[in-house]
């Protein structure tokens, strides 16, 4: 995750949002939390329990129906939704002028003026915001009784709750404490969104990596080959002798090898790392630890009672010494070694860092609920903002993917590595949002 080089705090939440759905995921120390059972097709929202469970390890995150091409619309009870239905690419939202009829919230960030009809996808597409205009207030402005931009909005903060309120639930469910930590924003959509989610969240800092549209694409093609073998192979601790222990995770580190070792990959650049999820007999609960890399057989069975107990009562804050323990999942994690990277990370080629004044493109008038008004935002070229630049909110900062909002009372700081990292201020607002060289006191 080489775009968080720089930043001090090591715990993050991920948020992604874009043409169709928002994710969130934990990282701690750089390394994703993961799930063993991922649950899908859930009845009831966001409700543990109400969906079909697949056995397979995955990045655990959450997932919900809001994107930039969610329909907007009201429901049976009168009431404004956004999602989880999506217009998608085609004929997508209606401002994009493919044949969509429905209001979505890309039109409503359009009319909000957080969007250039003339800058979208850099400029090689033009959209439409008096057709956006006319499907949201035919949509949802007429039957709700609402002047148009305030049912843009409506359908702006809907998203925005929608997204935070499944963050929430997720991270309650993992025990993870959020309001620590930093907020990393990608997807087409999710820089429009993130300050205002991270408000609701209690999260003090988002950082933009450059390129956040096109980040998840990115990912995928720095990111290590990786492969996991899991068994279940009940087995009370006191019972296993190391031979026995050994079998195990002998024959699960050349299944997970092997599709390494097909990509290409030598045996010996392969790093295996071998887990158990363990229990008191009688529980129904596992816990996963790691086994410590380099020691024998015997050594490993040896240290499993601590590791255990260790992380067991960090869980619970409570330990059973006397009871008999059990090995119910047997684990092994084979990963390639890392791509090879600058020791800054990587940079887009449009990166053409100016002096702060260089890189306004013009102003334009966004709408915000402080003073429920629109309110003048200087707007700036992404590609032009140096390191060390401040900005302070209102503000929109654009490159050819998305428009990251800073909103009013806030502010923002290009680092070294080109990541615009954003303080979640409850500050008094300033008239404009102005750069600032480093070293300057931000209006």
């Amino acid at each position: 995750i080489n775009f968080l080089l720089g930043i001090s705090k090591q715990v993050f939440l991920v948020s992604y949002m874009g043409g169709t759905t928002s994710k969130g995921a934990l990282l701690s120390d750089f390394t994703p939390l993961k799930h063993y059972q991922l649950e899908v097709a859930r009845v009831h929202n966001f409700k543990r329990g109400s969906g079909l469970p697949l056995l397979i390890p995955v990045i655990d995150m959450i997932e919900i129906g809001t994107g930039g091409g969610s329909i907007a619309a009201v429901d049976k009870r009168g009431v404004m939704r956004a999602g989880p239905r999506s217009a998608g690419a085609r004929p997508g939202p209606a401002c994009y002028g493919l044949g969509g009829t429905s209001a979505t919230l890309t039109d409503a960030n359009l009319l909000l003026g957080y969007l250039d009809a003339a800058f979208f996808l850099g400029g090689q597409m033009r959209i439409a915001p008096e057709a956006a205009a006319a499907a949201i207030e035919r949509e949802l402005g007429a039957p709700l009784g609402l002047p148009v931009v305030r049912a843009a909005w409506g359908i702006h903060e809907t998203a925005n709750e929608d997204v935070a309120r499944a963050f929430r639930v997720h991270a309650a469910e993992r025990g993870f404490d959020y309001r620590g930590c930093s907020m990393v924003a990608f997807g087409g959509s999710g820089p429009v969104h993130a300050l205002r989610i991270a408000h609701k969240l209690h999260i003090p800092r988002v950082i933009f990596p450059a390129g956040a549209g096109v980040m998840s694409a990115f990912g995928l093609l720095v990111s290590p080959m990786n492969n996991e073998a899991v068994r279940t192979d009940r087995a009370f601790l006191d019972d296993l002798t190391p031979d026995a222990f050994e079998r195990r995770f002998a024959a699960l580190e050349d299944e997970a090898a092997e599709l390494i070792e097909v990509a290409g990959i030598a045996r010996r650049d392969i790093t295996l790392v071998r887990r158990v999820d363990m229990r008191y007999r009688g529980q129904g609960y596992q816990v996963t630890i790691e086994l410590p890399a380099g020691i024998g057989a015997r050594a490993a069975l040896d240290r499993v009672p601590a590791l255990f107990e260790t992380e067991y009562r960090r869980i619970f804050a409570i330990t059973f010494g006397t009871q008999p323990l059990e090995i119910v999942d047997w684990k092994v994690e084979a990963t390639g070694p890392q791509p090879a990277m600058p020791a800054t990370g990587f940079r887009l080629a449009d990166i053409a860092p100016r002096a702060p004044g260089a890189a306004i493109k013009g102003h334009r008038r966004a709408w915000f609920p402080e003073p429920a008004a629109f309110v003048d935002c200087t707007v700036y070229d992404r590609y032009a903002l140096a390191p060390d630049t401040h900005i302070a909110g209102p503000a929109l900062i654009e490159d050819k993917e998305s428009t990251c909002v800073i909103g009013i009372g806030e502010a923002a700081q290009v680092d070294d590595s080109f990541n615009l990292v954003a303080e979640v201020a409850y500050a008094e607002p300033s008239p404009r949002g102005e750069a600032v060289p480093a070293g300057a006191v931000a209006p």
